[in-house]
C-alpha cells in the first residue's frame, strides 16, 4: 500500500458561533474570535493505493489536483471529507489535513 499527499492553498473565513447559545454565552465563551475573521489554509490530501506498474503512481496527480479544486477549492462550503470521498472513492482516501495557520493543524481519517 502506498500513500500521496498532495497541499492546496485557498483562503477562507469563518468565525467560531454557537447557534443554541446567546450572543453573551458566545462572547464569553470565544471572545473577539465571534467576528469572521479569514485564514490562508493548507489542506493535504492523502490517498492511498497500489502502485499502478504503468505509471508508478498511486493515482494520478493531476487528477487529484483537479478533483479537489472542483470538489472543494472551487465551493469550501460543506465538509471536506464528504465532498472528495464520492469523487476519488472512500476506500483510497485516507487522511484529510487541514492547517489554520503554521502553528495548528486538524487531521481527518474518515
Amino acid at each position: 500500500m502506498v500513500y500521496a499527499t498532495r497541499k492546496f492553498t485557498f483562503s477562507a473565513a469563518h468565525r467560531y458561533w454557537r447557534d443554541e447559545w446567546t450572543a453573551e454565552e458566545n462572547a464569553r465563551v470565544f471572545g473577539n474570535l465571534t467576528a469572521a475573521h479569514g485564514h490562508n489554509y493548507v489542506l493535504e490530501v492523502t490517498v492511498r493505493g497500489p502502485v499502478d506498474p504503468r505509471t508508478g503512481m498511486v493515482m494520478d496527480l493531476g487528477e487529484l489536483k483537479r478533483l479537489v479544486g472542483e470538489a472543494v477549492i472551487a465551493r469550501f462550503d460543506h465538509a471536506i471529507w464528504d465532498l472528495l470521498a464520492p469523487k476519488l472513492g472512500a476506500e483510497r482516501l485516507y487522511r484529510l489535513r487541514l492547517w489554520e495557520d503554521p502553528t495548528f493543524h486538524v487531521e481527518y481519517f474518515g
